[in-house]
């Protein structure tokens, strides 16, 4: 799953750069990998600080146990399944609830856990942001956004 490369040059706006923020889009030269290899989802990191990745994980969301649908996190397009409900989060204080939620009304806000068909790279939305926001889509419509919590590691 991981690749060691070499950036050998960073194209913004096809002019060469030294540097870039999150989120910027950017041509990169590598070393060490072919066009072909690189697949929608694939993340570039620092080799000291590896991003995080799994199936299984907690987020912030609206949704019902047991649905299927297709997330969209940064540039990869997975699908998931909401496996359970944790519980319910109130919109105003922020108050969890103590119980399970056997399902979540429109506009409730429930922790979920979400596990999708294959590993995908994710980071925890208070570490980083970019990487911790998502979307569901279910036949072409957005049913829900929400936040990666927590990384659940996987029982092999």
């Amino acid at each position: 799953m991981y690749h060691t490369v070499e950036v050998l040059s960073l194209l913004s706006d096809d002019v060469e750069t030294d540097d870039a923020d999150p989120g910027e889009n950017l041509k990169l030269r590598l070393k060490g990998i072919e066009e072909e290899e690189i697949l929608p989802g694939f993340i570039l990191c620092n080799a000291e600080q590896l991003c995080h990745s799994g199936r299984t994980f907690d987020a912030q969301s609206i949704i019902c146990p047991g649905y299927n649908a297709v997330l969209h996190i940064h540039t990869c397009i997975e699908e998931v399944q909401i496996t359970a409900l944790i519980c319910l989060v109130d919109k105003k204080t922020g108050e969890k609830s103590k119980t399970r939620p056997r399902f979540v009304k429109q506009d409730q806000v429930c922790i979920a856990r979400l596990r999708a068909a294959g590993t995908i790279c994710l980071e925890t939305f208070k570490d980083f942001p970019q990487m911790g926001r998502f979307t569901l889509r279910d036949e072409g419509k957005t049913i829900a956004i929400g936040k990666v919590l927590k990384l659940v590691p996987d029982k092999d």
